[in-house]
């Protein structure tokens, strides 16, 4: 085994990949029409009540063209409309349309149900335990 399949980086991140490709798999398979990616900005835009599209690159730690790729996407799917700001007209708000609103509920299901098979064989210590690693983790990398 090399010194990188070794390394707790290397493993978080191919299990954050792998989380991420079983993901993708099952929402192709469901035919939901949208990515992961693409599914967590219609996340974001539900649980905020304004939501300015050039807010979410910065939200998601992202290029601002490749959000506005998806966001041009999930517009032309109906998911979500651009409302021009009645202040500023240079600014757009970015709403879920009802069909979103189906389609993230979809996505929500699934990534519910992934979750419970992902954790099914991980006692209720062992998960309460990598969630405080988690935690301690992010706090560390943050300093």
């Amino acid at each position: 085994m090399s010194l990188a399949e070794n390394s707790f980086q290397f493993t978080f991140a191919n299990t954050i990949r792998a989380l991420f490709r079983q993901t993708a798999r099952t929402f192709e398979q469901e035919n939901i029409g949208i990515t992961p990616e693409q599914h967590f900005i219609l996340k974001i835009l539900s649980s905020k009540e304004e939501s300015i599209q050039s807010d979410l690159a910065e939200i998601m730690h992202k290029d601002k063209s490749a959000v506005m790729r998806h966001i041009d996407h999930l517009e032309k799917l109906g998911l979500l409309v651009r409302i021009s700001d009645t202040v500023d007209r240079r600014k757009k708000h970015l709403v879920l349309t009802e069909k979103g609103n189906l389609t993230l509920e979809q996505c929500n299901d699934i990534i519910q149900k992934l979750t419970a098979h992902n954790l099914s064989s991980i006692s209720p210590d062992d998960l309460a335990a990598f969630n405080r690693v988690l935690f301690q983790l992010k706090q560390n990398a943050e300093k």
